[in-house]
């Protein structure tokens, strides 16, 4: 019964470009992202400071209420229309790499902005062997004791790619208020709790992102 509440459980897929430097625009990854008949709400966000070579890293994002939904954006790539795949061709001739990522939901997200948000920080917690459910401990516990009136980030478990890998994902209204996200985030390591996890993480890291386009709900 737990594997199937598992499967019931929110997933994400987040396709990621990361375009040849002077290439790559997001007006086109936009209409990637709209080309794809599929009914599931996403968001597209771009960054240059991801830590990789190249130029600007686009994130396409999308969600679905539980693993089937994977079935379902299987399909819709698969049977693309020839309009779309040509696309999708012309973009990665001008990406250095691609990589798709899927994820399940841990902790859902409570946002509490005044206004919808433009910034999206995702933070990378690679957590070391034999560790991760101690990990999602942790992190869950200080996520409950977050104020109503603050968004509550979310948190999610890769199930493709690298393995024992956490993101934490966190809208705001916009860089200023991510940056007082962070010194609060920061101000958290010196707790029982922060310095615990500092010592079962291998390796993290913090990527802020612009909102370029979305068809989530806040």
């Amino acid at each position: 019964m737990k594997n199937e509440a598992n499967l019931m459980t929110k997933y994400y897929t987040s396709f990621i470009r990361v375009f040849k430097p002077g290439l790559g625009t997001a007006k086109e990854v936009i209409e990637e992202f709209e080309s794809l008949e599929l009914d599931a709400p996403g968001v597209v966000t771009g960054t240059p400071f991801a830590p990789t070579e190249g130029g600007i890293t686009f994130v396409l994002s999308r969600v679905f209420d539980d693993a089937s939904g994977i079935d379902k954006y299987n399909q819709a790539i698969m049977g693309a229309s020839e309009a779309r795949q040509q696309l999708v061709n012309r973009l990665s001739e001008k990406c250095i790499n691609t990589t798709m990522r899927i994820s399940r939901e841990i902790s859902p997200p409570t946002y509490r902005g005044a206004k919808p948000p433009t910034c999206l920080v995702r933070n990378f917690i690679k957590v070391k062997r034999g560790h991760l459910d101690e990990a999602i401990d942790l992190l869950t516990s200080n996520f409950s004791e977050i104020p109503e009136d603050r968004t509550k980030p979310l948190l999610t478990e890769n199930t493709t790619g690298r393995s024992n890998l956490l993101v934490i994902t966190t809208p705001y209204e916009n860089f200023e208020t991510a940056e007082e996200g962070w010194l609060r985030v920061r101000g958290m390591s010196g707790t029982s709790r922060g310095r615990r996890l500092a010592e079962i993480t291998q390796e993290s890291m913090r990527i802020p992102t612009l909102v370029l386009h979305r068809t989530l709900q806040n």
